[in-house]
């Protein structure tokens, strides 16, 4: 986003929220991270806020401003339970991985359920339906969804649905600690460039100069290079290792690369697998911020960018180069760099697997390899890379040297020797370590088709054992009167739960399904039973159609 345009934003949302110091915190509790906006996750760069909730669950959710609820989302992964509320200025609070609703809301969201039959649900409530007002309790805080643990997750939207870094907005937390760098990685960018006399991806090592400065010793190179770092930040109150606002990249005093994480789009969060070193990340799982920018990388977050942050080594000059990584409260660490320009002879040329099966950028590329096709969509590449595809019973094994894939491959495999009335029970399987985990399958005639971004080892799995179901806090057939819920766990171990329903009397129930602890949970509260003697009914399918039904009787006497 432009300076003067954030400006704006900026001040729209003060004139409407009054002073920094008068913003409605979600929770009143001292604000403290683990996790920040910005920062480099799995496959997404995080949109928001991960406000600590000292490990609880219940805690009250206010809404920051007057508005009203326009969006309800409540999914087994990803936000789990999630609120969105707009507010007069247009911008957008988001309320992740809650516990429950209040208790208008959660009635509003229960109906909406019920006549769905789903407890997987996404509604857009009328403005008028669910208004809000500036420090009421919208929620409370939860561990639903996809998240590790307990904790609120929270961001600011704009009207193009953008995450906004809320740290802009007052969202803030005390923070005296300058970032900490890793690792520095110098990298060849093209094949005559070298540094050290060797190309490819090299370590450098640096010494303290002070508090905030580090230094390497003077590196020779030649040709077009660039720079990437493993860093972190840290805020006072907390040892989580967040990640940082902005990072810099001066040649002889120049800025030649910046970039500011203020606002980021859903539509290109994947592209945080080419700013990092996606290579690096699949092997050694740390993660290291490219500061040059590649031509099939498409984020909006540089600010400033010369020859996209490459720097041209030429031979006898020298090149003073200063990486500066900032948080959001400006505390800095710097990085110095001494760089002399020789054209001296290459050692170690970097080394290039090279096979029959080339993937392009840009273009569908498909491999025919017998048992199985596999296809790579327009786009599905950042960049040119190589397979290497080795055929396993009952499988295959196919790796491209760790390079990021945008969309999913498609795979296509032979099962016209399997028998028809097994074919049902087949589905595409990746191995990771001694799990095998489902991949989205679909077989028509004679062919399995699967759609994966992994590579590695896929086996042609069958699954022919149903779910396991049982009680968990209540024996069948005795009286549940003082009950206020019953749970029952569920589980798969091969391609997984994918459909739950649940009956009493024949009408159907809303079972939350929590997938972290296999758990299904039916709140008595919902609806007032009729009688005394009632028929419950838990019916739960996984991916391939196997099913297990748990049926039971209980009393339970209204009050």
């Amino acid at each position: 986003m432009p300076k003067f345009i954030f400006f704006l934003f900026f001040i729209s949302f003060f004139d409407t929220f009054g002073q920094q110091d008068s913003i409605q915190m979600p929770l009143d509790i001292p604000l403290s991270l683990s996790g920040n906006f910005g920062e480099l996750r799995s496959n997404h760069f995080h949109s928001g806020l991960d406000i600590k909730t000292n490990s609880e669950e219940g805690l009250p959710v206010y809404a920051i401003d007057n508005g009203y609820v326009y969006r309800i989302k409540i999914s087994r992964s990803g936000y789990g339970k999630a609120l969105y509320i707009k507010h007069p200025s247009g911008l957008i609070s988001v309320y992740g991985h809650l516990q429950k609703f209040n208790p208008t809301i959660e009635n509003y969201i229960k109906q909406k359920q019920y006549k769905k039959k789903s407890y997987e649900i996404e509604v857009f409530p009328y403005k008028i339906e669910l208004p809000v007002k500036k420090g009421e309790i919208i929620a409370y805080s939860g561990n639903t969804g996809g998240s590790s643990g307990p904790h609120l997750h929270f961001e600011i939207r704009n009207l193009q649905e953008h995450p906004l870094n809320p740290m802009s907005y007052g969202f803030t937390v005390p923070d005296t600690i300058r970032p900490k760098i890793r690792g520095l990685y110098a990298y060849t960018l093209d094949s005559l460039s070298h540094i050290n006399q060797v190309q490819g991806r090299i370590p450098l090592f640096f010494h303290k100069e002070n508090d905030s400065t580090l230094t390497t010793d003077p590196i020779i190179a030649y040709g077009k290079i660039g720079f990437g770092i493993d860093a972190y930040d840290r805020e006072n109150n907390s040892y989580n290792h967040n990640g940082l606002y902005k990072v810099q990249v001066l040649e002889n005093g120049t800025i030649i690369y910046e970039h500011v994480l203020e606002e980021l789009s859903f539509f290109w969060s994947h592209y945080v697998n080419v700013f990092m070193d996606y290579p690096y990340y699949r092997q050694k799982r740390k993660k290291i911020q490219k500061l040059f920018v590649e031509p099939y990388n498409h984020l909006q977050i540089y600010t400033q960018l010369v020859h996209d942050g490459m720097i041209e080594v030429k031979h006898k000059k020298n090149y003073y180069i200063t990486i500066i990584a900032k948080d959001f409260y400006d505390n800095s660490t710097y990085i110095k760099i001494p760089v002399y320009g020789i054209h001296a002879p290459i050692v170690e040329k970097l080394k290039i697997n090279r096979t029959p099966y080339l993937v392009k950028a840009g273009k569908k590329t498909t491999f025919d390899f017998g048992k199985v096709k596999m296809i790579f969509r327009k786009n599905s590449a950042y960049y040119d890379f190589y397979l290497n595809y080795k055929p396993i019973r009952n499988g295959f094994v196919i790796s491209n040297g760790k390079a990021p894939v945008h969309k999913p491959v498609i795979y296509k495999y032979d099962i016209s020797r399997v028998p028809i009335n097994y074919r049902k029970y087949l589905y595409l399987g990746h191995q990771a370590g001694k799990n095998l985990y489902y991949t989205y399958s679909n077989i028509k005639g004679d062919t399995l088709t699967a759609f994966s971004s992994r590579m590695g080892k896929f086996l042609v799995s069958m699954d022919t054992i149903p779910p396991q179901l049982y009680p968990v806090n209540f024996k069948p057939k005795t009286n549940l009167t003082d009950y206020h819920y019953l749970r029952l766990e569920t589980f798969d171990l091969q391609s997984g739960i994918k459909d739950y329903n649940g009956y009493i009397d024949g009408q159907w129930i809303l079972l939350e399904y929590d997938y972290k602890k296999h758990a299904l949970v039916y709140d008595f509260s919902d609806k007032k039973l009729k009688g005394f003697k009632h028929i419950l009914k838990v019916v739960v399918s996984d991916h391939v159609g196997n099913e297990s039904t748990f049926k039971t009787y209980f009393y339970r006497k209204e009050r």
